[in-house]
């Protein structure tokens, strides 16, 4: 308890410091694979702990290595820096200075944590068994940057991890307290881009036209019903058509329709079975009337972000002592969210943390999100405790 006290002390001290650097990448948010001054900021202040920061491996990506004083484990910590395609309306005084962008799901936080962790624990080399690689991950938002890393041989790369951890926000958990999944905590996603085209022609003669538009609502309503009954507690699955963009007059058929959607599922059979019906349709109510479509996938596919259950079980013994009695949960519920850590989880074990930001906290990709600033002393004791009592 002696340790845990001085860890405490260590934080609060650099608290204020970590909230204002918040602040500054809250400011300055970057879509994916575009976070030049979010990876210089950081790259910066990792040197200035006097960390071995690595080259590049995707051009934005950072990494930083800390070895300890003993002997013991690589264990990885990953933040994403990306932000979000959102006009920032949270009224704070650090709001987005990039127009049209907004670190609206949290990661100016979660890249918080992370580097108040790196900060604290290089004051405590000599309490480290083992080594800490700080990852600071771009293109998690749509690109799959998790991904492209993993397929570029990031997790080949000395120091090797043997085990990783990341966290994100939650709106719905009380601030500062930490909830987990037994198992999968976040879904594998399927996004689309479904095309129609087909005779177009006045509205007076439908007769003469194929009706796309008439075709894609009776696609959505059928897809939509199929999902709710494909559905279940036991394997969790929902798919939804989230934009239609066709045609501009009041009486013409137009020749093009474009849908988007996405699908997120569990269980890759349920998967499979939403794609099968997606063609199913599509072929009763476009072929049918001498149209035509093609379905797309632009943006890589995620898997499901499952959580090491001999990992969880170990965390579990010590979660008391590193976050506090009564400060964490296990009966989180897996959300049909999405998050590209899965890729990294399929390679290496670890765990996926939610850090609750507020029960009645505006949602994630909300315009008037901000992450909360109290949470940040509880996610870096998270990382720093996984750290030290490994």
């Amino acid at each position: 308890m002696a340790e845990m006290n001085v860890l405490i002390e260590k934080i609060r001290t650099v608290l204020p410091d970590i909230v204002e650097l918040r602040h500054q990448l809250h400011q300055i948010p970057e879509i994916a694979f575009k976070e030049y001054k979010t990876s210089a900021r950081i790259r910066t202040y990792l040197e200035h702990l006097g960390l071995d920061v690595k080259p590049a491996t995707l051009g934005t990506d950072v990494t930083a290595i800390l070895k300890g004083d003993k002997p013991g484990p690589v264990v990885l910590l990953r933040a994403e820096m990306d932000g979000l395609h959102i006009e920032e309306s949270s009224g704070v005084d650090y709001a987005s200075v990039h127009p049209g962008f907004a670190h609206a799901c949290g990661h100016d936080g979660h890249m918080a944590v992370v580097l108040g962790a790196a900060t604290v624990l290089s004051q405590m080399r000599e309490k480290i068994a083992g080594t800490v690689k700080f990852l600071f991950q771009p293109a998690e938002e749509s690109d799959a940057g998790a991904k492209a890393l993993v397929e570029a041989g990031y997790l080949d790369a000395e120091p090797r991890p043997d085990a990783a951890y990341a966290l994100h926000g939650w709106p719905g958990v009380r601030t500062g307290h930490i909830q987990w999944c037994n198992g999968s905590t976040m879904a594998a996603t399927e996004d689309f881009l479904i095309t129609l085209t087909g005779r177009g022609g006045h509205g007076a003669m439908p007769e003469s036209a194929c009706d796309l538009v008439y075709a894609a609502s009776r696609f959505v309503a059928d897809l939509k019903e199929f999902s709710a009954n494909l559905n279940n507690p036991a394997s969790p699955s929902v798919v939804s058509v989230c934009s239609i963009n066709g045609g501009s007059a009041y009486n013409v058929f137009p020749e093009k329709v474009m849908l988007k959607g996405t699908a997120r599922f569990l269980d890759k059979k349920n998967g499979d079975a939403i794609n099968r019906k997606i063609s199913q349709l599509l072929d009763k109510y476009v072929l049918n009337c001498g149209g035509k479509y093609i379905v797309e996938h632009p943006k890589p596919d995620y898997v499901s972000t499952d959580n090491n259950i001999s990992l969880l079980g170990h965390i579990k013994g010590k979660a008391d002592h590193i976050i506090g009695t009564g400060a964490w949960s296990d009966d989180g519920v897996c959300s049909m969210c999405g998050d590209d850590f899965g890729f990294i989880l399929q390679k290496v074990p670890g765990i996926y943390f939610r850090l609750g930001i507020g029960e009645d906290h505006p949602s994630l990709h909300n315009a008037g999100f901000d992450f909360d600033d109290k949470a940040l002393e509880a996610g870096i004791r998270l990382l720093c405790g996984l750290v030290l009592e490994q």
